[in-house]
């Protein structure tokens, strides 16, 4: 992720601290009153990755920015959510301040990857905490590299202008085993350690594409259809897929697409992004945005047509599903 990093606190610096009585005395304490405060969420309708409140808080403080912590370059905001998942672990700590604490784990990771999400009185979401392995991105048909159970790091995101001392209970959170993982490492898995504490400043509104992703011939007039608060997924250009690389000079169309679309002809340039807000506020956008343009479909797939000085133009919402995102594809035709 590109921003700052506040502060780490090293495996040696934490020993040290650690071997202080004061300082071991005052965590017990802190630990013993944060176990007394933790209750599970009783039989939630859903689990905490797919609430949409959840996300959405989610995707606000992180914004769709890129790094390695669970997994190796893909959406932080994804990464969060998905050591969030377990329907069965999911906790809440009230803070005697009105603060409090959610959190949920991976079970695929028995729990060694694993967040919490902080929360002012008014439920207004304050800093984020992930525990996790600093994974960097897989290559070929290798698995993502990843820091031992006994080097783990906790991530603390924070917003613009935060203190780091507002995360602390995150600190004590994290110190707490989930049971999984508890009861894994009492039959001879080694014992996970938080071996790095680290302060991520986190920088929301930083677009989710870059200029180079726009592939060659798309009209610079309609990059307005192409919301910034959206991960880029794939392009073409010239009858041939331009990216994602794996893909890089197939035919834009598969025989499938080719033989749906008929005599429709295959668009000069197109690009596809995808949103992770509510369906309905991106057919709202759009319907802003492609103002005056003729709009056919139902929920699941909306179209928007239209023209503009560069040609014709189609923009095409898809929703397959309410956990992978809106697809939304910008489609050019020239002029002649």
């Amino acid at each position: 992720m590109n921003a700052p990093v506040n502060t780490i606190i090293t495996l040696l610096s934490l020993c040290a601290a650690l071997g202080s009585p004061a300082l071991a005395h005052t965590q017990a304490a802190e630990d013993a009153a944060f176990v007394a405060a933790t209750v599970p969420v009783p039989s939630p309708p859903l689990p905490l990755n797919a609430h949409p409140e959840i996300r959405a808080d989610v995707f606000k403080l992180l914004g769709y920015a890129r790094g390695n912590y669970t997994q190796g370059d893909t959406l932080i905001a994804l990464q969060v959510l998905d050591s969030m998942r377990s329907l069965h672990d999911i906790q809440r700590t009230m803070l005697p301040d009105g603060r409090s604490v959610l959190a949920s784990i991976n079970p695929g990771a028995l729990g060694a990857q694993r967040a919490a999400m902080l929360f002012d009185p008014q439920r207004k979401l304050l800093a984020l905490g992930l525990v996790n392995g600093h994974c960097q991105a897989d290559t070929g048909n290798a698995a993502p590299a990843c820091l031992p159970s006994t080097h783990a790091v906790l991530t603390l995101f924070v917003p613009p202008g935060a203190e780091d001392e507002m995360a602390a209970p995150l600190l004590v959170w994290a110190r707490q085993l989930p049971p999984m993982l508890a009861q894994a490492q009492a039959a001879g898995e080694p014992r996970q350690m938080i071996a790095a504490v680290e302060y991520i400043t986190t920088r929301p509104g930083q677009p989710g594409w870059e200029p180079r992703d726009v592939p060659p011939g798309f009209p610079a007039s309609l990059l307005h259809l192409l919301l910034p608060a959206a991960e880029f997924n794939s392009s073409s250009s010239g009858g041939k897929i331009v990216a994602p690389a794996s893909l890089t000079g197939l035919p834009m169309r598969t025989l499938t697409e080719a033989a749906a679309a008929g005599d429709e002809p295959m668009p000069d340039a197109d690009i596809t992004v995808r949103s992770y807000a509510d369906f309905h506020w991106v057919l709202n956008t759009y319907a802003r945005l492609a103002k005056g343009a003729h709009v056919q479909g139902h929920d699941e797939k909306v179209v928007f047509s239209g023209n503009d000085a560069s040609g014709r133009y189609t923009v095409t919402l898809r929703e397959p599903d309410k956990e992978n995102g809106v697809y939304i594809t910008v489609a050019s035709w020239r002029g002649k």
